[in-house]
């Protein structure tokens, strides 16, 4: 939820600080994140490698307030998260999760997602930018292709280009890719 103080953020580069971050989840008093310092320049690629279970998927889903910090402060361009409105840092960031969800409904309206009120042309650029133009093409209806539960079936691959597309569309300053290497 939303600070009592919390402004919306004002993304001018897009530099990422975590100052001295810890986290534990709320049923689990083990600390997954002690003490982090990590400093993200504006338009730095940052790749975080380490074991399974190492926190890196935690460290992506504290930017957009996914979770709280328990300890400690992350900064978009100078400004505590935790003062910003969430609406406005979601906005700000996006975010390829590794375990891709897709709505039941067309190929074209799970890429417009990222931009409601997409025009066909945007959602086809984006799909391109993504890697998926191709795929898609070759699917029963194309972009008119129903997915999701009731939908034709995608492989991993194939659902996490068409999550690219979706961020793609939304072209955030911020872009997270948590495991978005398979596609």
């Amino acid at each position: 939820t939303d600070a009592p103080d919390a402004k919306p953020l004002q993304v001018e580069k897009g530099g990422i600080e975590f100052r001295d971050v810890s986290f534990e989840y709320p049923d689990d008093h083990n600390k997954v994140l002690r003490h982090v310092n990590l400093n993200i320049r504006p338009g730095e690629n940052l790749a975080l490698v380490g074991p399974s279970g190492g926190g890196k998927t935690t460290l992506c889903n504290l930017i957009p307030r996914f979770y709280d910090v328990t300890g400690g402060e992350i900064l978009i361009d100078g400004q505590d998260i935790r003062h910003v409105t969430l609406s406005s840092l979601r906005n700000a960031v996006g975010v390829v999760q590794q375990d891709v969800y897709l709505f039941s409904g067309t190929v074209a309206e799970n890429i417009a997602y990222g931009k409601p009120g997409a025009t066909r042309e945007e959602i086809i650029a984006a799909a391109r930018l993504a890697g998926a133009d191709g795929f898609v093409r070759e699917l029963k209806d194309g972009y008119d292709t129903y997915v999701g539960e009731r939908g034709v079936k995608l492989s991993g691959g194939q659902k996490q280009r068409i999550s690219i597309a979706r961020v793609f569309l939304k072209n955030p300053p911020i872009l997270l890719l948590d495991e978005a290497t398979s596609a």
